[in-house]
């Protein structure tokens, strides 16, 4: 029996979904002080009973799900950051024009007064704005692009996000209130882009609050060469900018969208889901138990390349993918009742070959073969071995699972991506001669890869 595939819009509303409602992954900061993977407790939130789910996007079976979501595109460090800025301190001499008046930037305070008057803050729709000069462009959007990397939003592939100008204010010494409100279903973040201004030595912050922490920046003192960026989720309780006494701030916002034309889905790490595991895993594990449960075919056992080769079962040893890859599956896994393991592999490919060194003795040459002279065969011997099959922890220690390792064997040999992950490992080489005469020499070549992975089991 296998579940249809989910139509994409009945799915994937939008570009990207949110997690709020599902179980946390471990924080980064606790993976290493874990002693026993298998106790951890989980907070059962967004838990669902085990039963049959559709298939999420472009997945086939319970092992795809696991593959396509388990990339860097869709898992997410935890906690992720609501706020960041970037400041660049070269802006090339650009123009605005306001309401079809064309304007020098940095504003002039003379210009300042033209479009604000006495008022301390004064919007201007996006429509009556735009930005005239290329290079000013690219500089606004390296600044942005900063911003969006702090934040961890990088993928940019087929349009992932969506960038619009919103509007302009024009801020004067007070404090002012930044609107952070969705004003789409896609929309889930906003970039307050500053430009050059002729204000000096005044003291300009913009500060943030989400869950009772506040973030805050300050900008240069001398803004007249300088642009910066700060940007934050929707929904952060509060936003504002703070200019001090005598300061004159020129302000674009940008709504940072998910694209509603893209095909492929992908999480943006909006508020609701800075943490969170992730749906498409969470089912995957709720589907694979419940086949399980009711005798239907079903997965034996799902393995995952560690990138590194991290050789250690102690959770310290994970870092980077391999941290934030243990730090999602594990709450799952435990909630599931599945079970967690770690395992190294030595994988040899070898082949015989005649290599000819004529005239040996008569040159009287030390060596039998120039080791350049070799090359591996497009039809190796392959050997597989494992090392000892572990649990993971500080205390992890190692479990009597042979037949575990004979199922692995069977799996990366028969799974492409698995196998090919395998042979991008550099190899060690060793060769060694089986027969030797004067004028050839019989070499076995070997190519040695090692790799570890990770064992989820029932």
């Amino acid at each position: 029996m296998k579940a249809s595939s989910r139509p994409r819009n009945d799915h994937f509303p939008t570009t990207f979904f949110t997690s709020a409602t599902t179980m946390d992954p471990l924080k980064l900061s606790a993976l290493a002080a874990t002693k026993d993977l298998s106790a951890i407790k989980t907070d059962k939130k967004g838990y669902i009973s085990p039963q049959e789910l559709p298939f999420w996007w472009d997945c086939r079976d319970i092992e795809s799900q696991f593959n396509n979501f388990t990339r860097v595109d869709f898992m997410r460090d935890n906690p992720a950051p609501f706020f960041a800025s970037s400041v660049s301190k070269e802006f090339p001499i650009t123009r605005l024009n306001i309401y079809g008046e064309t304007v020098v930037v940095p504003l002039s305070p003379r210009d300042v007064a033209f479009f604000a008057g006495d008022a301390s803050r004064h919007a201007v729709s996006a429509p009556e704005v735009v930005i005239l000069g290329q290079g000013a462009k690219e500089s606004i959007s390296r600044t942005i692009s900063a911003v969006m990397g702090s934040l961890k939003v990088t993928d940019k592939r087929d349009g992932g996000q969506t960038l619009a100008l919103a509007g302009l204010d024009i801020f004067r010494g007070g404090s002012h209130k930044l609107s952070t409100v969705a004003k789409n279903i896609n929309h889930y973040a906003t970039i307050f882009v500053i430009l050059p201004t002729f204000t000096e030595s005044t003291d300009i912050r913009v500060l943030a609050t989400h869950d009772a922490v506040v973030e805050k920046v300050r900008l240069p003192e001398d803004l007249s060469q300088s642009v910066c960026a700060v940007g934050m989720f929707i929904g952060v309780s509060d936003a504002r900018i703070e200019v001090g006494a005598g300061g004159e701030i020129i302000c674009l916002t940008y709504h940072a969208s998910g694209d509603p034309s893209r095909v492929e889905p992908f999480v943006f790490p909006t508020l609701e889901n800075l943490s969170g595991a992730l749906p498409p895993l969470r089912d995957a594990f709720c589907l694979w138990r419940y086949r399980l449960s009711s005798g239907i075919n079903a997965p034996a056992l799902t393995l995952f390349f560690l990138k590194g080769f991290p050789n250690s079962k102690s959770t310290r040893a994970f870092k980077g993918y391999n941290a934030t890859l243990l730090c999602h599956l594990a709450p799952l896994a435990k909630a599931y009742g599945f079970k967690m393991y770690i395992a190294r592999l030595t994988y040899t490919q070898s082949a015989t070959q005649e290599v000819f060194h004529p005239y040996k003795e008569y040159l009287g040459l030390d060596t039998d073969f120039d080791p350049s002279d070799l090359a591996m065969s497009d039809d190796p011997d392959e050997e597989y071995e494992w090392g000892k099959l572990c649990t993971l922890g500080l205390g992890g220690v190692s479990v009597a699972q042979s037949g575990l390792l004979d199922l692995a064997t069977q799996l990366v040999i028969a799974d492409d991506k698995l196998k090919d992950q395998l042979t991008d490992v550099e190899p060690e080489e060793e060769s060694e001669i089986e027969d030797d005469s004067p004028y050839s020499a019989t070499v076995n070549l070997m190519h040695i890869r090692r790799a570890s992975f990770l064992f989820i089991a029932p």
